[in-house]
């Protein structure tokens, strides 16, 4: 196999995975944003439960964004703006004294 075809298929590889991640992260922050809507329960346990799901949520979305190699601006625009989202309902879930979720802009 020639050099220039093992380049472009590992780009392809690539391109596919950073597809792929993008699309996880998406993932994750649309189910950090429903489990911190839900932790607005009447039931304090299960409001605790939720909110800690989001927060995991959040944490995984944010480590998972810096390995992403070709991520186009808007769609790095776009997925800043979900963890801001995520971020903020966080921030005004949380109680006095709570350590506070790290965000994107953070």
């Amino acid at each position: 196999m020639s050099t220039d075809s093992e380049r472009a298929k590992l780009a392809a590889l690539r391109a596919r995975t950073d597809w792929q991640l993008v699309g996880l992260i998406h993932n994750e922050l649309q189910r950090g944003l429903e489990h911190a809507s839900a932790s607005s329960a009447k039931e304090r346990d299960y409001a605790e439960q939720h909110r800690a799901k989001a927060e995991r949520a959040c944490t995984n979305a944010i480590k998972l964004l810096p390995v992403i190699y070709g991520l186009s601006e808007s769609e790095r625009r776009r997925i800043e703006a979900e963890l801001r989202e995520l971020g903020a309902l966080l921030g005004r879930l949380s109680a006095p004294g709570d350590p506070k979720v790290r965000t994107a802009s953070a």
